[in-house]
């Protein structure tokens, strides 16, 4: 007889992941704001300290986010005073993004929370646990990028 569904779900560690990113995402998204930032808008931020004045396209690939996902995040950073577009001096087709002080002046911080963030996901985990989670943890995200699993397949 096969387990009933629930009873699957919480013995799975896809189930733990979602649980896991939800709070994380929420526990984000409370402390940023209190910066006056949404979660996500630190990795902008972030991103353009090192490389100010991408094009949304570059940010998008750096971010590794659809543009689509970039155009709202920097038209809302835009109008929250956090950066600003500029026309490319060599093609006008794109448009460059750029931190103003108010963004800038934000980067130190959103770090201050990233690390706080980082710090409570492995509080009362050993250094050699944390280097364990952070390798099973790639070694998952890269399962994704390289498998040839499809769904149709059998699973245990």
């Amino acid at each position: 007889m096969q387990k009933p569904i629930t009873t699957y779900l919480e013995e799975n560690l896809s189930l733990s992941l979602v649980r896991l990113c939800k709070v994380f995402r929420q526990q984000g998204e409370v402390w940023y704001q209190e910066i006056g930032l949404h979660a996500g808008q630190e990795l902008v931020i972030f991103r353009l300290l090192e490389e100010d004045g991408l094009s949304q396209s570059q940010l998008a690939a750096r971010l590794g986010v659809e543009i689509g996902t970039v155009a709202k995040t920097v038209q809302r950073m835009e109008k929250e005073g956090l950066l600003i577009r500029r026309q490319d001096t060599e093609d006008a087709r794109i448009s460059r993004v750029y931190l103003t002080e108010k963004g800038r002046h934000l980067g130190e911080p959103a770090l201050h929370i990233w690390k706080d963030l980082d710090a409570c996901l492995v509080q009362g985990m050993s250094q050699a646990e944390q280097l364990l989670f952070r390798r099973l943890l790639v070694q998952a995200a890269s399962n994704f990028s390289r498998s040839s699993f499809s769904p149709t397949d059998e699973h245990p």
